[in-house]
């Protein structure tokens, strides 16, 4: 090239966010700004039944985050809640083991409260939070 020209070894980097340039505005975005949100459900049920549960507003919220579904450590030792049909896994983060369910998840420090906080802290620490009887679900939307 003629006089003045900056040969091209010489350019400065490109900015970081280059690659993403000439993609759709809202991708970019949302690869930029997306929130992570845990799942955690209810005594005695799972990751699955709260998935289905909140389905329409995981899917109304996925271009904004991201949703990860898991399951408590011990598998539910009784009854789920009423209305919820028989044959349905569950999981239980805590409780008095073949408890009633209005009244089982009470004693919260006596029978499995460690494992479910081990399994909650390691969720934090970026692991898959396994080690118990549940198993991680699926992310929802």
């Amino acid at each position: 090239g003629g006089g003045g020209e900056a040969a091209l070894s010489d350019a400065a980097p490109p900015p970081a966010d280059a690659a993403m340039r000439g993609r759709a505005p809202d991708l970019l975005a949302r690869e930029v700004s997306r929130r992570r949100v845990l799942c955690l459900h209810g005594f005695r049920a799972s990751a699955d039944m709260l998935s289905l549960s909140l389905g329409p507003l995981t899917r109304s919220l996925a271009g904004t985050y991201d949703f990860t579904f898991v399951d408590a450590p011990t598998a539910a030792s009784g009854p789920a809640e009423p209305g919820v049909p028989e044959g349905l896994l569950g999981y239980e983060w805590w409780g008095d083991p073949g408890g009633a369910y209005d009244t089982a998840w009470r004693p919260v420090y006596e029978h499995g409260f460690d494992v479910a906080m081990a399994r909650l802290a390691a969720l934090a620490a970026g692991g898959r939070g396994e080690g118990g009887e549940g198993g991680e679900g699926g992310e929802g939307g």
